[in-house]
């Protein structure tokens, strides 16, 4: 299957050979391998916010299918975006917790490798999930009444 968003796909598999990388080094990593993860982490946050703008475009009544895997994929990205956030904060701490940083590479790995199994399970139903609410009239006349009801208490007892 053809990745939809390729930019992105070609990031992550960037990040999967620095994992090889990383082992190579470990436990000491050099300083131009960190520049190299922030880089790419940098740029993939930039294809990321890109994709959203795409995603943004798909009609959900007329490409309900296409809004869904879009969506399912961006859920998977934001999850690796915060895991690699988390690495930069670790290599960036004064205290190198080296088997905490070790740990979250094999998390890394281990996540990219899933990615077709995740997306296709749990962020698809996720996203499935989501926009069914989030487009659903019935549910969202039943919030608008419910907050206008709140709002309402909420104003009368501050009179």
């Amino acid at each position: 299957m053809r990745d939809p968003l390729p930019k992105l796909h070609a990031i992550e598999l960037k990040f999967h050979s620095l994992t090889f990388e990383f082992y190579e080094e470990y436990p000491d990593f050099s300083k131009d391998f960190i520049l190299e993860f922030i880089q790419k982490t940098g740029e993939y946050s930039k294809e990321l916010n890109l994709s959203l703008k795409a995603y943004a475009k798909i009609d959900y009544f007329t490409n309900k299918n296409a809004k869904i895997a879009m969506k399912a994929l961006i859920k998977f990205a934001y999850d690796l975006l915060s895991l690699l956030a988390s690495i930069i904060r670790n290599f960036e701490s004064d205290f190198q917790p080296k088997d905490e940083i070790d740990s979250q590479f094999r998390i890394l790995d281990d996540f990219i490798d899933r990615k077709q199994n995740l997306i296709s399970t749990s962020y698809r139903q996720a996203a499935t999930q989501e926009l069914i609410a989030f487009y659903d009239n019935n549910l969202r006349s039943s919030l608008e009444s419910q907050l206008q009801k709140r709002l309402e208490n909420k104003k009368s007892r501050e009179l």
